[in-house]
């Protein structure tokens, strides 16, 4: 007698119970409204990872250049972090004399500028020195005083996170990177046998992009800040180093970060004088140009081969959706999507 062949595993919907099919979509609406609380939820905690991993990414383009040389990895590692610290400290040993030099002379100067300000027709308007302490008084008041509080505890708790964050983000990027063959191999392990193989050839491929990318802008960020440093070094802008080295970082946001670093930078230099403002304005404008024109296209085209017009509308969809995180990675996600795209789904409609 022949063995009956079990039940099909799939089901038609249609020859669901009603129970059952409502029972499993209110199962299938509790995962999805679960899914999306954890994601918010824990908005912060994958931010600090999706950068780790970009960092990382980007930092292993050197261990494995330092690798292909004869060096073990844990050497390679330990140069790098040696070398990324000694920049980091020379940076604040570079600027904290800066900032002690400069806020000496505010406190020297202080007594003058509040005569400069009483002495001045903004004051006169409000009715003199003593119609403007009478304004403060009132403004003095308990409730006001408790929403300046408020305010200032708020500030001071964002900076401490951000702060924490920071750290955080630092230390996944370090065992991200110690664990960085390991976690490859277990990426690849997760697709069909039959796939690994090109599987492996889109993610070096993305890997490639996304260092070239991140080595690319930190080489573009560096060139834009020590180029502005020279310039305020000539012209006599004050904390042209600490100034420099904020340039530096905001270069690191595709289009509009160069822009926040020249307005700052100029809004700086008009406490000179005018004259300062302007030739500051028409400097970063002539360099701006030559960056977005020459530099950047010539960088960046060998690394993630990514046309000015995808570039600026990757840029305005990520940080749209995730602020300026997603405007730093906008442009390597969009290079690996169109990889992807590329490998997986142009082949198959061609030969559809």
């Amino acid at each position: 007698m022949a063995e009956k062949t079990g039940l099909p595993l799939r089901r038609s919907l249609a020859n669901t119970p009603p129970l059952t099919a409502g029972i499993l979509f209110g199962i299938g609406l509790a995962v999805a409204t679960a899914a999306v609380w954890a994601v918010q939820e824990l908005g912060t905690v994958i931010t600090a990872l999706i950068v780790a991993v970009f960092l990382a990414v980007g930092l292993e383009r050197i261990i494995s250049g330092m690798t292909k040389r004869g060096l073990p990895r844990w050497l390679a590692m330990t140069i790098l972090l040696l070398g990324v610290a000694i920049v980091f400290c020379g940076g604040i040993a570079a600027i904290i004399p800066a900032i002690v030099r400069e806020s000496a002379q505010f406190v020297d100067r202080a007594p003058g500028y509040y005569e400069t300000l009483m002495n001045s027709r903004l004051v006169e308007s409000f009715g003199g020195q003593d119609g403007l302490l009478e304004r403060a008084e009132g403004a003095l008041t308990a409730a006001n005083m408790t929403k300046a509080l408020g305010g200032v505890a708020g500030g001071v708790a964002s900076f401490f996170g951000g702060l924490v964050w920071t750290i955080t983000t630092i230390l996944l990027t370090l065992f991200i990177l110690a664990a960085y063959v390991q976690l490859r191999k277990g990426v690849i392990r997760l697709v069909a046998a039959s796939q690994r193989e090109q599987t492996e050839r889109i993610l070096e491929g993305i890997l490639r992009q996304i260092g070239a990318y991140l080595i690319g802008a930190l080489a573009i960020g560096a060139l834009a800040g020590i180029s502005s440093w020279i310039f305020m070094a000539i012209v006599g802008i004050p904390y042209a180093a600490l100034l420099a080295l904020l340039v530096a970082l905001l270069d690191l946001i595709p289009q509009i970060g160069a822009t926040i670093g020249a307005v700052v930078v100029t809004l700086v230099a008009l406490a000179v004088s005018p004259m300062t403002a302007l030739a500051s304005a028409i400097f970063f404008v002539a360099y701006q140009q030559l960056e977005n024109w020459v530099i950047y296209p010539t960088v960046m085209r060998s690394a993630v081969k990514v046309s000015n017009l995808a570039a600026i509308v990757a840029v305005l969809v990520g940080g749209t959706l995730f602020g300026v995180v997603g405007i730093v990675l906008s442009v390597p996600i969009y290079a690996a999507i169109r990889l992807i795209g590329k490998e997986l789904v142009l082949p198959r409609l061609d030969h559809s």
